[in-house]
């Protein structure tokens, strides 16, 4: 049969969420809300699919997120997401075929950037993307890790309730977006989907713990952590915390969340699945060696309008470049492009002047944010320098103060 490649209907959208659940290894049985839910995340215009002979046998969608880019500006951004290609269609170009629409699709809703989570490490460098934002894993033994710096903390933490949550954790999500680059903000249906797991539970941990930090009645942070129990009365054991999320926006909720976690009686050890990069815990602990850190790709950038996405952050340093993108999926995205950016703003414009740096779209992707250096991708040869010293001027333009994070999961 012939593989048709479209977006799905409204009678598919079942079919969409069982194909896609399959394709991660599991069942969709999604009840009546947690079905209008998923319609409201991902409507049918957000999708490219693989079909043949009525059977979606391919899936791929992109939720309409808005993220800060350095500088602080906000600028659409195409999460990638529920990427799948069934097992008995394998090695035929489906995937191929979805991406290239599903990004052509992306970059006519003029969202200059797309992003997403690989499940796989090896498949998205093909397509231009290029790993921006890198996290950490945590596991601290909290019995013998305390905290001895701390900045000053004018603010409070408190418990709330899951009802209480749908009200005030969307302040603090939304702190955190404007205090940091690569958050997507999250829509209605983001957050009662977030609520869902919230009210539900996780299997064995159980329902899920959250506190939230506020100053002057403002919400800035928040953390949801959940509990495994291995403690019983009269023997010594041990009980385990799942700090799910430590949304934070200052050095204070930062500061405070953590704080409380690692006080949290009966439960020794502590896990995270997604710090920055540049978390501050390692400074504030007395003893940095009781903190074991596991650093791994994170989220993938791809630069959808190298024009646009370049002009829409500002750059530390004073600067202009010639960049010569090489974007091998979509050979009319890439070109020739000048850079003249700096703190206060940028612009970038085709060009036909000499390139002063030759480079892949997925290489740019990398740096766009400020997650990685230009001259450890030259070193590795994923750059090439057409002007000396053009590399050193890219770092210090590209380089931010803090590096990217995204907690969120897409």
């Amino acid at each position: 049969m012939t593989i048709e490649y479209r977006q799905i209907t409204d009678a598919e959208q079942r079919q969409f969420w069982k194909v896609v659940a399959r394709g991660f290894g599991g069942h969709y049985t999604a009840g009546q809300e947690n079905y209008r839910i998923d319609r409201e995340l991902l409507p049918p215009a957000t999708t490219m699919c693989a079909i043949e002979d009525r059977e979606i046998v391919g899936t791929s969608a992109s939720f309409p997120f808005e993220s800060a880019v350095p500088g602080g500006a906000i600028v659409k951004n195409a999460g990638v997401t529920a990427v799948t290609v069934a097992t008995t269609h394998r090695r035929q170009g489906l995937l191929n075929n979805m991406m290239l629409r599903l990004l052509r699709q992306e970059r006519e809703k003029d969202q200059p950037v797309a992003s997403l989570w690989a499940s796989e490490s090896i498949i998205y460098s093909r397509y231009g993307f290029g790993i921006s934002i890198q996290h950490e894993n945590f596991l601290i033994d909290t019995r013998k890790a305390a905290i001895k710096h701390s900045p000053e903390i004018p603010g409070k933490i408190r418990f709330i309730s899951g009802d209480e949550a749908r009200k005030v954790l969307p302040a603090a999500w939304e702190a955190a977006v404007q205090a940091n680059v690569g958050i997507p903000r999250k829509n209605a249906a983001a957050w009662d989907h977030y609520m869902l797991d919230v009210n539900s539970g996780s299997g064995d941990w159980g329902k899920p713990w959250l506190i939230v930090y506020e100053e002057d009645g403002k919400a800035l942070g928040y953390a949801k952590y959940l509990l495994k129990e291995a403690h019983v009365f009269g023997e010594k054991t041990h009980g385990m915390i799942n700090a799910d999320h430590v949304i934070h926006s200052n050095a204070a909720s930062h500061a405070a969340l953590w704080n409380h976690l690692l006080n949290v009686d009966l439960y020794d050890s502590l896990s995270t699945w997604c710090s920055p990069s540049d978390d501050s815990l390692p400074w504030m602990l007395d003893d940095p060696r009781q903190l074991q850190r596991k650093p791994y790709d994170g989220v993938w950038y791809r630069l959808l309008d190298v024009a646009e996405a370049l002009a829409a952050r500002t750059y530390l340093a004073e600067g202009s470049l010639v960049l010569e993108v090489e974007d091998s999926l979509v050979p009319e995205w890439g070109g020739r492009f000048e850079l003249d950016g700096g703190s206060g703003g940028a612009t970038c414009v085709a060009t036909t002047k000499p390139a002063d740096v030759t480079l892949p779209t997925a290489s740019l992707a990398t740096i766009y944010l400020g997650g990685a250096k230009l001259a450890d991708l030259h070193r590795a040869g994923r750059v090439e320098e057409n002007t000396a010293g053009s590399v050193a001027l890219a770092d210090a333009m590209f380089t931010t103060v803090r590096a990217p994070w995204c907690p969120m999961m897409f």
